[in-house]
């Protein structure tokens, strides 16, 4: 039999508490991966923020070549491997007799003002052009490797968000059931130094088969507490399941009189959910107005 707090559960589709939904979507590591994602491209922009690769690839596919002059020469803040770079501004003249300035880094001193230089720019955009042997970026490409924080950040984050996406669509779509725990084991994940168990069970759906499921979790009292651990899954695909108290939730789901879900979670996963989406956002729109060289 399955606890009285899920037996009178209603028939799907039903509705799902934003706080369980926006709960359920951060995770077990949806938290983490917000915030390695979202500092993580905070130190990305310090290192990589004027990189403009739709310039960088106008340049490589299409450029001409003029002389121009060096009319400034600044050592920036910035080093690579302890070595200062240096910014040059310089000015350089096209076909049509107009005058254009740019600017470009080097590491390391490599010119002085009034030096004459190889110029490097898109014909007919001559806004992107740089020194023959210099970058327009201040920093080098070997800087790059700073991505992979936020890009562990981004796949931990995704992951999260799909997995609880679907358990989402389980407490709204899901049929209930049974199920027998077979199985438990720790996983290779840690979370506060606390192991995450994976839960293999055993439920009959409603097409009278049995089906094998697997959950994770971080150990509570809740899974094993009961001689038949309530179970959703799709009745259409019921190889799709999730035990119930596997729902990275702070306080388990009850039924209320009426049969929909009650919860006693809190506004906060709503507040934080939606503060990491603003951030996410946020930087989107910054890195846009890089790529295109608004910024």
């Amino acid at each position: 039999m399955l606890s009285n707090r899920i037996d009178q559960l209603t028939s799907p589709p039903r509705p799902v508490p934003l706080r369980v939904a926006f709960r359920a979507m951060l995770g077990l590591t949806g938290a983490f991966g917000a915030i390695f994602l979202l500092f993580g491209l905070l130190f990305t922009w310090i290192f990589i923020g004027d990189f403009q690769p739709i310039s960088e690839v106008q340049l490589a596919l299409s450029k001409t070549t003029t002389r121009g002059i060096i009319t400034g020469v600044n050592a920036t803040s910035a080093t690579e491997n302890d070595v200062t770079v240096y910014a040059y501004t310089f000015t350089f003249r096209t076909p049509d007799e107009q005058e254009h300035t740019g600017l470009s880094y080097t590491t390391g001193q490599q010119w002085r003002v009034e030096d004459r230089v190889d110029v490097e720019y898109v014909p007919g955009n001559p806004t992107i052009a740089r020194i023959a042997g210099a970058r327009r970026a201040r920093f080098s490409p070997d800087v790059l490797f700073v991505c992979l924080f936020p890009g562990v950040g981004a796949g931990l984050f995704a992951a999260a968000t799909i997995k609880g996406w679907q358990q989402v669509m389980l407490l709204r779509h899901g049929g209930i059931a049974g199920a027998g725990i077979i199985s438990e084991h720790a996983t290779g994940t840690r979370i506060n130094h606390v192991p995450v168990i994976a839960y293999v069970y055993e439920f009959e759906a409603d097409d009278g088969e049995l089906y094998m499921g697997k959950s994770k979790s971080l150990p509570s009292g809740r899974i094993g507490d009961e001689a038949r651990e309530p179970v959703l899954y799709l009745p259409r695909n019921p190889k799709r399941s999730t035990l119930v108290d596997a729902i990275p939730l702070r306080h388990p789901l009850d039924v209320d009189e009426f049969g929909q879900w009650q919860t006693h979670e809190s506004v906060w996963p709503i507040v934080w959910y939606t503060l990491i989406w603003i951030g996410i956002a946020a930087h989107a729109g910054y890195a846009l107005a890089r790529a295109f060289g608004r910024l």
